[in-house]
């Protein structure tokens, strides 16, 4: 394949995405379901011959998805897990807990193998709650009870995911031996606690603290000026010379542990969101959102694009009931899992966060292609994890609506009425 030829794909695809990303968004859906339409629009005709002839398309996907999980990473902020509480960890626990066991084994008692139905119940684990945020916001909830909640659970979800991916993906390489699965765990737990405790030592050290500073500019408006202090030494970063230097150092960074988590034998992704994960709490410091949101902007839209070409809808009819009931098995696993780590703050509350932990987004899509990639699920079963990814991120804004509403006039109904006074 000529330059001319990948010049005209990379031109349509990205073209393909933005302009479904801009019809989801005007509708007030996310932009990705656009892009995954994009993409299996344009899989039968263009991309799915690019995959097999020309891996540049699956580089630019695995670009694309490195970068957004470092961004998801970047959201988990390990310090605000101390404030997260005690209902928003069972919140998570049991949102991971339960779509796992009852992902796992109805898909085993349908018609997937041990190993893909591990994968499946790993997809259903993830929760995408940016689609939540944006409801909560616009009905005027984003700083009420459930929202807290919700948002303080997923930086927990997070974590379980990854690590559930961590340990699925690591087993599918071996048998599933007793011995296996102990060595797997014990990598898992070693790369997390090395990453999360050692790693976010070091970039303490090496970025510095940084007091923020306040100060009216001639125009009279207020500027934000940040002054940097580690150990009373500056930043390493300010020492160096290379222009844009933090940035340079944390693409270094993500690259690293992104291959040395592929070189122990976990998802290379993975590595890219535990160093999401421990920059979170600088991530101000340097405006990391602010730059790295051109290269999101870029790559992720590939990696949909991709990811929706390599849905095959063509022998899809003979798994269609199997899609519907694990479909199900999503809403209902995050719903009842959620509602009952929340049931001690009311009924109410526990049916609001239920269903905001319903979305599974682009994790999802991420599980399912990690399995397709190593062989362990075949293009049914992936097939089938993004079409309940697509399903749980649209149907879930209209059930936290209802869910919202149908509370709200509860609660209206159930108030005393209040007893007139005098004749």
């Amino acid at each position: 394949m000529d330059t001319e030829e990948t010049l005209l794909l990379i031109f349509v695809a990205f073209l393909a995405a933005k302009l479904g990303g801009e019809l989801m968004e005007r509708m007030r859906l996310p932009a990705v379901t656009g892009e995954l339409i994009a993409g299996i629009l344009l899989g039968p005709t263009l991309l799915s011959l690019i995959t097999e002839e020309h891996k540049f398309f699956d580089v630019l996907a695995q670009l694309g998805a490195t970068f957004l999980l470092f961004s998801v990473g970047m959201e988990t902020k390990l310090s605000e897990l101390k404030k997260v509480g005690l209902v928003a960890s069972s919140v998570a626990l049991l949102g991971v807990l339960v779509p796992f066991v009852l992902g796992y084994y109805v898909s085993v008692l349908l018609f997937a193998s041990s190993i893909e139905a591990m994968f499946i119940g790993t997809a259903l684990v993830a929760t995408s709650v940016g689609i939540t945020a944006r409801v909560l916001e616009d009905m005027g909830m984003i700083h009420s009870t459930e929202a807290k909640i919700i948002l303080g659970a997923a930086v927990v979800d997070d974590i379980l995911g990854m690590i559930v991916l961590t340990l699925v993906s690591g087993m599918a390489v071996g048998e599933l031996t007793m011995l296996n699965v102990a060595i797997v765990i014990a990598e898992a737990l070693c790369f997390v606690a090395i990453v999360t405790i050692i790693g976010t030592r070091v970039v303490k050290y090496a970025t510095g603290k940084r007091e923020v500073r306040f100060d009216r500019t001639t125009n009279g408006e207020w500027a934000i000026h940040y002054t940097t202090r580690a150990f009373k030494r500056d930043s390493w970063f300010d020492k160096l010379k290379q222009r844009q230097a933090p940035f340079v150092i944390i693409l270094i960074v993500v690259f690293g542990l992104s291959a040395m988590a592929s070189f122990v034998g976990l998802a290379a992704i993975i590595g890219a969101f535990f160093a999401g994960l421990i920059f979170s709490d600088t991530k101000d410091t340097y405006e990391l959102e602010q730059k790295f949101e051109p290269l999101n902007v870029l790559l992720v839209p590939f990696f949909f694009v991709v990811m929706g070409a390599r849905v095959d809808f063509a022998n899809f009819s003979s798994v269609l009931p199997f899609a519907i009931v694990i479909t199900i098995v999503a809403i209902l696993g995050k719903l009842v899992g959620c509602s009952l780590g929340a049931w001690t703050r009311g009924e109410r509350t526990a049916l609001i966060v239920g269903a905001g932990m319903v979305p599974r987004g682009e994790v999802g899509i991420v599980v399912a292609m990690i399995g397709l990639n190593m062989g362990t699920i075949g293009q049914a079963t992936y097939s089938v994890i993004v079409l309940v990814s697509m399903v749980t991120t649209l149907y879930a804004p209209f059930l936290i609506r209802t869910v919202i509403k149908a509370e709200s006039k509860n609660v209206g109904a159930n108030r005393w009425p209040t007893r007139r006074r005098g004749p």
